[in-house]
């Protein structure tokens, strides 16, 4: 079975599995091939900007740009890449990337005692949010893509995403 078709979670939205790609810090661009059943550097960045956070995706899931459905992993160690993360989802960033939809959500894993007092997407640093808003609006500077950050919102919209997402997995991969 493929990391892409694992459950996505049986508390889902409020959390649900998220498989990591790309540890925090770092440049490199990793992807989860569904044919290879296997994770392939897509590639190195060409800024010298690392991901503020761990980054992956929630399996059972398709979003608008024909990849699962991103999240972005606020935590304090870089994650291994391959990790099955149960991630409580406390909000989303709406992202535009080179005209495509491709939008982040945000959560921190589940049973770690150290994010319990984050209950929402208002309880993260307001720094952390313009990080993020930097990174991804900067880390194709060099490839020419153009990036646009179109907000972030709460839990409530990150769950219609969330079932936009289940759906529309559903329809093309449970036929």
């Amino acid at each position: 079975m493929s990391l892409l078709d694992i459950p996505y979670g049986y508390k889902a939205p409020e959390v649900v599995n998220t498989v990591i790609e790309n540890p925090k810090g770092s440049r490199l661009k990793i992807e989860y091939d569904r044919e290879l059943s296997n994770f392939v550097l897509d590639r190195v960045h060409q800024t010298h900007l690392g991901s503020p956070s761990d980054y992956g995706f929630v399996p059972s899931t398709l979003d608008e740009d024909g990849d699962a459905l991103d999240m972005l992993l606020i935590s304090d160690d870089p994650m291994p890449m391959g990790l099955i993360v149960p991630t409580r989802v406390i909000g989303v960033m709406y992202m535009v990337d080179s005209g495509e939809v491709d939008n982040k959500l945000i959560g921190v894993p589940a049973d770690d005692k150290h994010y319990d007092d984050i209950k929402s997407l208002d309880d993260v640093a307001e720094h952390w949010k313009h990080a993020v808003k930097h990174y991804f609006e900067h880390y194709k500077d060099l490839k020419g893509d153009i990036v646009e950050i179109k907000g972030f919102a709460g839990f409530d919209e990150a769950k219609v995403i969330f079932e936009e997402c289940v759906e529309r997995y559903d329809k093309e991969f449970k036929k």
